[in-house]
């Protein structure tokens, strides 16, 4: 009995050296690496999700939920370096809106909000990716559908972008989410193009887009900042079919802004329109975020 039980502490802590030496060896061609994308899977407010952490920040996206089983769609975290929560969706109250890409009007691609759907990891080739703890590359491909659509998000360490595969239904791309962890429009703001810095437009209600814009943004991304705040998060569309946008806050909660949502109906059809988004160090300025933003819309893939 006592050979038989030391054996098994054996064997025990071969396997604990050996899980050690895995972690270590992941942890190292991560930092060896910068460019590699690395997904695990982990809860993330009540759901399971996939973290997939790159450069400049860790992005959640839900499987389902961890008592029901519920299938579940779309981002309820996106946290840059400094640990801020963009999205912060955690299923109470009012934060049940928040989410990412939000895509179709049935609540898929919007964290928490039902409208089933289902991922797996493809490779370049649509060949389904066996998940087993840990996934590491410079180009990771998550497939997301539903009835009703279907798209793949293409992760990079620079960027992220969205592919529409299917769409049988009008679609949006649509952003909600506190600005750097943390609603403060006193010191928030929005930028286009042009590289103005404008201020929130609140109380205003779904659908709204400032006068100054009639119904669509005279830019292809805008991306939000605060003062206090290192990073900031852009949006970037191309090849969009028409539908009006939107752009507006709610001081105590969460900005609203969109490509392609028009009096609160998702409006972008098709299956031209490509996404880009992800974190940009503000300390470059806006002319090289812009041009950065380019590069990823000229080559989203």
């Amino acid at each position: 009995m006592i050979e038989v039980f030391i054996k098994y502490i054996l064997v025990g802590l071969y396997i604990a050296v050996f899980a050690s030496s895995c972690a270590n060896n992941q942890s190292d061609s991560r930092e060896g690496n910068v460019n590699l994308v690395v997904v695990t899977q982990e809860p993330r407010f009540d759901h399971l999700t996939w973290k997939i952490e790159a450069a400049y920040g860790s992005w959640y996206y839900e499987i389902e939920h961890l008592q029901t089983g519920e299938v579940s769609t779309g981002f309820n975290s996106a946290i840059d370096k400094e640990g801020n929560d963009w999205i912060a969706n955690n299923c109470e109250g009012r934060r049940e809106w928040r989410g990412w890409p939000n895509f179709g009007p049935d609540g898929f691609g919007h964290p928490c909000r039902g409208g089933g759907g289902f991922s797996q990891w493809v490779d370049e080739k649509n060949n389904r990716i066996e998940f087993d703890g840990y996934l590491e590359d410079e180009h990771l491909i998550l497939e997301s559908w539903n009835d009703n659509y279907k798209v793949r998000y293409h992760f990079f360490y620079s960027h992220i972008a969205i592919e529409v595969i299917e769409a049988d239904e009008p679609y949006a791309f649509l952003w909600e989410g506190p600005v750097a962890g943390k609603m403060n429009i006193d010191q928030q703001h929005y930028v286009l193009e042009d590289g103005q810095k404008r201020e929130f437009a609140h109380g205003m209600g779904l659908g709204y887009l400032d006068p100054e814009f009639n119904r669509n943004f005279h830019s292809p991304f805008f991306y939000f900042l605060d003062d206090s705040a290192s990073h900031v998060v852009y949006i970037g569309v191309k090849n969009q079919s028409e539908g009006g946008d939107e752009g507006w806050a709610q001081p105590d909660n969460m900005i609203i802004f969109s490509f392609g949502r028009e009096d609160d109906d998702h409006a972008l059809t098709g299956i031209d329109a490509i996404a880009v988004f992800g974190f940009l160090d503000k300390s470059i300025g806006h002319e090289e975020m812009k041009s950065l933003i380019y590069s990823h819309l000229n080559e989203p893939f």
